[in-house]
């Protein structure tokens, strides 16, 4: 990038939003733009005439042995390689270049499994009851033994009563942006009296597998 006069920016949605708008933002100077598949959002950025696809995204699902969110990366769909192509070509034409054969890409789904159908829902479904929209119309339906088992979780950690209203806890577990389990640890450390070591041992759990 140096020796050729580049901006090397990347992009993610961890990025304050100055750091976004820099790498979105019109510019004289060419860019190199590293990103993750947020760029296959509605945003048109001008002047891109390039995409280099890896093929891979990361995909959000959770922890069969801890319960928690957690993320893998894995292929792409065809149709977000579509959409990572139309990038490159959106204000006008362009080029993409995808890291894998033409037999792999062919080879691949057609869409990615909804978010639905692979995350917990147990934060979800927690926010449901405590706002009395528990028995919403879902316009993609999740799997009923998810629902089932997702509700099952709460009802353990002491979120919801036996007949699906919210607890106490469960109210202060809302308090926190955080999964239930995480939120149910960091309520009885606080009654405990050791809200430190519960909210150092909530951030452990919660940012990488302890494995």
């Amino acid at each position: 990038a140096s020796e050729h006069d580049l901006s090397l920016l990347p992009l993610h949605g961890d990025l304050p939003p100055a750091e976004q708008d820099r790498a979105v933002a019109a510019s004289t100077r060419r860019k190199v733009i590293l990103s993750t598949n947020v760029a296959e959002s509605s945003v048109t950025i001008d002047g891109i005439v390039a995409v280099i696809d890896s093929g891979l995204v990361r995909v959000a699902r959770h922890a069969a042995w801890s319960g928690l969110p957690t993320t893998s990366i894995e292929k792409t769909s065809r149709a977000s390689a579509t959409q990572r192509a139309g990038r490159a070509g959106r204000t006008r034409a362009g080029r993409a270049i995808r890291l894998y054969t033409r037999a792999d890409h062919d080879a691949r789904p057609e869409h990615e499994v909804p978010e639905i159908l692979r995350v917990d829902l147990a934060p979800t479904l927690l926010e449901l009851h405590a706002s009395g929209m528990s028995g919403v119309e879902w316009l993609s339906p999740p799997r009923p033994d998810a629902v089932a088992a997702a509700e099952t979780l709460l009802t353990r950690l002491g979120a919801l009563a036996a007949d699906g209203t919210v607890t106490d806890v469960g109210r202060r577990m809302l308090a926190f942006p955080l999964h239930p389990r995480q939120a149910r640890l960091l309520v009885e450390a606080e009654r405990r009296g050791v809200g430190d070591e519960g909210r150092v041992l909530a951030a452990l759990v919660g940012e990488r597998d302890l494995r």
